[in-house]
């Protein structure tokens, strides 16, 4: 199961590196609209198996319009604008935003959040001016990848207290989330988004595992491992994007003071 567990980042890191390279040639809304309706076609034999029940599908679908269509916009955007090795630590910010939501809703604020708070906001500072030309558009939207993201998490987890259909679930979100993006397609042409489909297929197969790791397995084993995303598309993106990325001192201190920053969250609450 840990072999299992290993996956998830990097499929999610090889779906980064698979939109950075076909952002180069398609549209980038073309290729996330063709992402969505390949995930819903893998889902969607979930349907022999529904989950009849009004607020099962309300959380679920809010969840899924805000996971993927909110934040696979955002973060699609952002790798096309700043890369994917800048795209994918910001993003991860998604648990730094559930913690802080967990706080608004009685936690208490610890050392732990506060030093974690400061490693993430350093690593953020540092990865915003990794660059000579900042773009603070896609710096925003890699961000606003982590904030929908942990909303979404909220969501589900009152959709599982009702019913655990992780993949009914999964399709409710993929299929409402195409839907909304049809008529903005009217008239476009999805040449040249065929990797954007092999990313739809990595994402949709890593959402698949860790719902089913999930079951078996602990948050505490699963949300670390899965975190570790950036550290697996700093390194592909070194092996294949080399002369297209940013790599300097600032992008890869960034990127470990983000990650550090989560594990303190997880890992030492």
């Amino acid at each position: 199961m840990n072999l299992l567990i290993l996956l998830i980042p990097i499929l999610f890191s090889l779906q980064h590196i698979s939109v950075r390279i076909g952002s180069e040639r398609a549209e980038t809304l073309n290729g996330i609209y063709v992402s969505l309706l390949v995930s819903t076609v893998l889902f969607s034999p979930s349907i022999l198996n529904p989950t009849i029940d009004r607020a099962f599908i309300f959380y679920m679908s809010v969840a899924g319009i805000l996971q993927f269509f909110f934040a696979r916009i955002c973060l699609y955007l952002a790798i096309s604008r700043i890369g994917a090795n800048l795209s994918a630590p910001l993003s991860a910010t998604r648990i730094f935003f559930a913690t802080i939501f967990g706080v608004f809703l009685g936690e208490m604020i610890t050392l732990n959040i506060i030093l974690a708070s400061i490693l993430i906001f350093v690593g953020i500072f540092l990865i915003s001016r990794a660059e000579k030309r900042r773009d603070y558009i896609g710096i925003t939207l890699a961000v606003l990848t982590g904030f929908f993201a942990s909303l979404s998490s909220y969501l589900i987890k009152f959709g599982n207290s009702i019913e655990y259909n992780p993949v009914f679930a999964s399709f409710l979100g993929f299929a409402i989330s195409t839907l909304l993006l049809t008529p903005v397609m009217r008239g476009r042409s999805l040449r040249y988004t065929k990797i954007f489909a092999l990313g739809g297929v990595l994402g949709a197969i890593a959402h698949l595992i860790r719902y089913i790791v999930l079951k078996y397995e602990p948050v505490t084993v699963v949300e670390p491992i899965t975190s570790a995303h950036p550290l697996f598309t700093l390194f592909f993106t070194a092996v294949f994007l080399r002369e297209k990325e940013v790599f300097t001192f600032r992008s890869i201190f960034g990127t470990f003071a983000v990650i550090i920053g989560i594990y303190f969250l997880i890992l030492l609450k």
